[in-house]
């Protein structure tokens, strides 16, 4: 059978990502004898997708489109262009105009809700969770003749992880816009942070790639995008069995030690353990902090203190890797006296630079919509597919709005408005962070000889 995969993402902000996700379906199929096709709309933007789509599908002609929805919204309360599921509804709507084929959705955004998504769409199927499973079963129900009748959502979690297949010319965009290629070495995660849907989509457990497989990732990416930052996607990197550092060793040994950066955890992070990520490439840490204060890291369920924190950064400084990392005002346990503390916080991080966010994205599935709903800050009216933020009794949207722009209106390092410096992050990452980094690392020996 022939499938044609399609991206419905149009976010560039703060930075476009390449369609992992719709990789890693591409191979299970291809893996299982199916021809694939894959399309990323991006490049094109909102308004010249269309023909580049039809052209595809008329040179390829397939048996079935699969649609890959990563998100419906964004986690920013201030965003102009917050609610952007008009743009996939117009990749859907395309998708169908092209022929009779049926139109199945999946990803993490259509997952999170894909009853009402389906519905809201009108595609034909939906694949929900991890798709490496179901995908074979709508792909064998299609070759039998014998599909459900539309609207049938398939599930079938699996117990494995595929890599992906990467598309050279759908990647050879991301590196000249990013130089950042997406890699995932497990699933899953252990914590139990009140606002983070992660557990739902993947579960507590973690499950981790065949780490030659994985290396096998890096080896391609290596030698094909020699100037790329591999991303690791995995909700934790630093995972507290220390599946990491095994791969971070055997990246070092095998002379594939090349820049990288993924999500941290202070959580446990001995200065050991950030020699061995500087050793394997460690560029720049995306440091998982979201609270400000101790008293609203545990409001989130985090299990660090915030001179955790501190101390993370002031190693990663020493080691001149740079610091990525969210901040969430307006959580469970959040006053205006920790507002004010955990402004001041953000700003003593040295040299991190910290977006920082009001209120929390609501999702329905994670812990803190319980929350809210008891708070009766849920609408009676309101459905999944409309953005809803959290703010703890007592904090009011507007005040925190304000107090923030005051509060962080000097800081070179702590942004506020989260959308406020985009260009110049994009500018960044377009000319190749590690690039710069090498740069600065080179000026820094020359002044000290």
């Amino acid at each position: 059978m022939k499938f044609l995969l399609v991206s419905a993402n149009f976010c560039r902000d703060p930075l476009p990502v390449y369609p992992l996700g719709m990789g890693v379906v591409a191979k299970v199929l291809h893996d299982a004898g199916h021809e694939v096709s894959q399309f990323d709309p991006l490049p094109y933007g909102q308004d010249g997708f269309q023909k580049p789509l039809e052209e595809a599908f008329r040179a390829f002609m397939p048996d079935a489109i699969g649609i890959s929805i990563r998100n419906i919204d964004v986690a920013d309360s201030n965003a102009a262009n917050s609610h952007y599921f008009d743009s996939i509804l117009k990749v859907i709507s395309a998708c169908q105009a092209l022929g009779d084929c049926p139109v199945s959705l999946g990803g993490a955004g259509f997952s999170m809700n894909p009853e009402a998504v389906l519905a809201a769409t009108g595609a034909d199927y939906g694949i929900a969770g991890e798709g490496e499973s179901a995908i074979l079963d709508f792909a064998n129900d299609l070759q039998n003749a014998t599909l459900p009748p539309k609207g049938t959502i398939y599930r079938r979690p699996g117990k494995s992880i595929s890599g992906a297949r990467y598309s050279i010319k759908i990647a050879e965009f991301y590196i000249r816009e990013t130089h950042t290629i997406p890699i995932q070495t497990k699933r899953g995660c252990p914590f139990h942070c009140i606002y983070c849907t992660y557990p739902m989509l993947e579960g507590h457990s973690l499950r981790v790639r065949d780490i030659d497989q994985v290396l096998g990732d890096i080896a391609f990416v290596k030698e094909i995008f020699p100037d790329a930052m591999i991303y690791f996607t995995d909700s934790i990197f630093n995972d507290p069995k220390h599946h990491y550092k095994s791969l971070l060793q055997r990246m070092i040994d095998l002379d594939l030690a090349m820049p990288w950066t993924g999500f941290i955890t202070p959580y446990n992070l001995t200065p050991e353990d950030i020699d061995v990520m500087a050793e394997s490439g460690l560029a720049c840490a995306d440091l998982g902090v979201d609270g400000s204060t101790d008293e609203t890291l545990r409001g989130l369920g985090k299990n660090f203190t915030f001179q955790q924190v501190r101390e993370c950064c002031r190693r990663f400084e020493e080691l001149h890797i740079g610091v990525n990392a969210n901040a969430m005002f307006g959580g469970p346990g959040e006053t205006w006296d920790t507002v004010d503390q955990g402004i001041q916080n953000l700003k003593e991080l040295g040299s991190a630079y910290v977006i920082i966010f009001s209120g929390i994205r609501l999702l329905s599935g994670a812990p803190l919509f319980n929350i809210a709903r008891q708070e009766n800050a849920i609408p009676e009216d309101w459905d999944d597919t409309t953005p809803l933020y959290y703010y703890a009794p007592g904090i009011d949207p507007n005040i925190l709005h304000e107090k923030l722009i005051q509060g962080f209106s000097s800081s070179k390092n702590c942004v506020y408005p989260p959308d406020s410096r985009n260009d110049d992050y994009r500018l960044l990452h377009k000319y190749g962070y590690a690039k710069i980094r090498k740069l600065k690392l080179g000026a820094t020996t020359r002044r000290r000889k």
